[in-house]
């Protein structure tokens, strides 16, 4: 089932570096958190899907920096 959650502007805590591995949270509308983990395949493949929606952004939201 899915669920709505919010980034909270925190960073992202490096959990291991070798394998790299790290923990994003996210919290729900009722403040339930959610720990979301990537490993270095599914950080690229957000950042890829991130810059994609970025990129989607006209007028004042469209892109100022996509590297």
């Amino acid at each position: 089932m899915a669920r709505e959650a919010d980034y909270q502007d925190d960073d992202i805590v490096v959990i291991s570096r070798n394998p790299l591995v790290g923990k994003l949270l996210l919290v729900t509308q009722d403040d339930e958190e959610i720990e979301l983990y990537l490993e270095r395949d599914s950080a690229e493949a957000l950042m890829s899907a991130l810059a994609a929606l970025l990129a989607e952004g006209e007028g004042q939201d469209n892109p100022r920096r996509l590297t």
